[in-house]
């Protein structure tokens, strides 16, 4: 009779510590994918790289991403040794699977100079980001070659790493 009572006990505990670690389980796992908000804040970047046939590209700036998918920044870029100081404005999309894309307009003193496209990714719980340059178009519709990527990490912490 002892036995069956302490076999009974254990299974009676182990059903309830399953049970009560369900609940954690299934909010860890929820907590894993992303989404446009994954991203909101205020970024710095660095950009390196190349674009064929013209040079080497590298730029430092700072970027915002909203709750409603548009991104916005500024940066200082050198192309070849040449030195220009651009804004950017654009629309940002972010999937479960933390990848995402950047669609940005650059513009010089006003007027848009190029469009780039860039396929992203999500790391360190949103605190970092890496992106890739997928195409960058002049404004009369050229389409440049590049190699070119961007690493970024959050300026500020988010609310719940306070």
């Amino acid at each position: 009779m002892k036995r069956s009572f302490t076999s009974a006990l254990f299974s009676v505990l182990f059903l309830v510590a399953s049970v009560v670690s369900m609940p954690r389980t299934a909010q860890a796992q929820s907590q894993r994918h992303c989404s446009n908000a994954s991203v909101i804040g205020k970024w710095g970047f660095t950009t390196e790289g190349t674009i064929l046939g013209l040079g080497p590209v590298a730029a430092v700036g700072v970027i915002t991403f909203d709750a409603q998918g548009n991104v916005n920044g500024k940066q200082t870029r050198s192309l070849a040794g040449q030195v220009a100081d651009e804004t950017i404005s654009g629309t940002y999309a972010v999937n479960a699977d933390c990848t995402g894309t950047i669609l940005a307009d650059v513009f010089q003193s006003g007027v848009k100079v190029r469009t780039a496209t860039l396929s992203t990714v999500i790391l360190d719980n949103g605190r970092e980001a890496r992106s890739l340059f997928t195409s960058l178009v002049l404004p009369n519709g050229v389409s440049l070659p590049t190699v070119i990527t961007t690493n970024a990490k959050r300026l500020f912490p988010t609310e719940d790493e306070d």
